[in-house]
């Protein structure tokens, strides 16, 4: 996409990277890429030098034995998929639930044969039965698909891989967030909540960035998220 975008149609690999390393970086950062829903626009390639194979395989060969490693979740990472499906009244239609995860499904798998069943397997896991025309609880369960898919699952499997084979692993769930006039008061902990109280904004006051309304709690809990992090980084 990138490519294209600046003039670079060749179909020869070496002769499309030539042609992008002569371009002028401002050109290439002023692009606007828009990645497929559900994927990110640039990731990681396997290259052979920095990512010399699979992250899998790699863990699986013992190449992060002698490593630590602290990872985690917010309770609502989702939030921001739902935002654009919620009604006037920041509520999930029953028709507007349905055509989410049809379009989920869509987006994300490439096979036409088992799209029907896997649609309805999501539905069913991820319907509350016992409060199923609720649309409030529609969307907490929308945000509860799109948190597991995107951030949970791979974060759960990431670390009982690296568990498996003795190495220290730590895992955090995050479901606090600051008051804010961006976000609604129904809102879990979104992507991206833990960072101020990460790098101890709490203690300095709102910024541009982090335009909250902390609280003495905030400062506190900031105070132990970084001795948490500062620790992990010190001892492991």
């Amino acid at each position: 996409m990138l490519a294209e975008k600046v003039g670079c149609n060749e179909d020869d690999t070496v002769e499309l990277i030539e042609c992008l390393q002569k371009k002028n970086y401002k050109e290439l950062i002023e692009q606007n890429i828009t990645p497929a829903k559900y994927h990110i626009a640039f990731g990681p390639v396997i290259d052979g030098d920095v990512i010399p194979d699979d992250p899998q395989i790699l863990m699986e060969q013992g190449e992060f034995l002698n490593y630590d490693i602290m990872l985690g979740v917010n309770q609502g990472e989702g939030y921001k998929f739902v935002d654009g499906i919620l009604d006037s009244e920041d509520r999930v239609t029953s028709n507007d639930f349905e055509f989410a995860i049809s379009e989920f499904v869509d987006h994300l798998y490439g096979y036409p044969e088992g799209k029907d069943t896997l649609r309805e397997t999501i539905k069913f896991m991820y319907t509350d039965w016992a409060d199923r025309e609720n649309p409030e609880m529609r969307r907490k369960t929308l945000v509860a698909l799109f948190t597991d898919h995107q951030w949970v699952a791979p974060a759960v499997a990431t670390a009982d891989l690296h568990a498996q084979y003795g190495s220290p692993t730590y895992f955090y769930a995050f479901y606090h967030h600051c008051q804010s006039d961006m976000k609604p008061a129904w809102a879990d902990s979104a992507h991206g909540d833990e960072l101020p109280y990460v790098f101890g904004i709490p203690m300095i006051g709102p910024t541009d960035l982090f335009n909250c309304n902390f609280s003495k709690n905030d400062i506190m809990l900031s105070a132990v998220v970084m001795t948490y992090w500062t620790n992990f980084a010190k001892t492991g």
